[in-house]
């Protein structure tokens, strides 16, 4: 995982599917902001994480109803974005829940860190 910028109290990282299912499983609640082309790897792989590491988890997606049936039974926050600005901006308002917030969506690091230095204002 990539640290990327400190907003608000909360750490933004950039990471691969592998590296957020090792790293969240040893920090308790951790949002993650995720692609929907992502979601269905990581919800096979990192599923026993979801729940007791990671509390929130929003979605970036064009069409909320086909991932949403992915999660039925899962109990977390889950929150939905139709872009990566409009994911962090929800993460931030949640900065109460979590204080790391790990980043996997379709963009690189680059525009990721650029993202989040517009919305944090920097």
């Amino acid at each position: 995982m990539l640290n990327l910028l400190d907003i608000s109290g909360q750490k933004f990282y950039y990471s691969t599917i592998e590296e957020v299912i090792e790293s969240c499983s040893q920090n308790e609640n951790c949002a993650i902001i995720i692609d929907e082309n992502y979601l269905e790897e990581f919800l096979v792989n990192g599923n026993d994480i979801i729940g007791p590491n990671i509390n929130q988890i929003i979605i970036i997606s064009d069409s909320v109803n086909t991932v949403l049936s992915k999660l039925e039974g899962v109990s977390v926050l889950l929150l939905a974005a139709v872009s990566l600005k409009d994911a962090v901006r929800l993460a931030i308002l949640g900065e109460a829940l979590s204080s790391v917030v790990v980043c996997v969506p379709k963009e690189d690091k680059e525009s990721v860190i650029k993202i989040l230095s517009e919305v944090a204002g920097k």
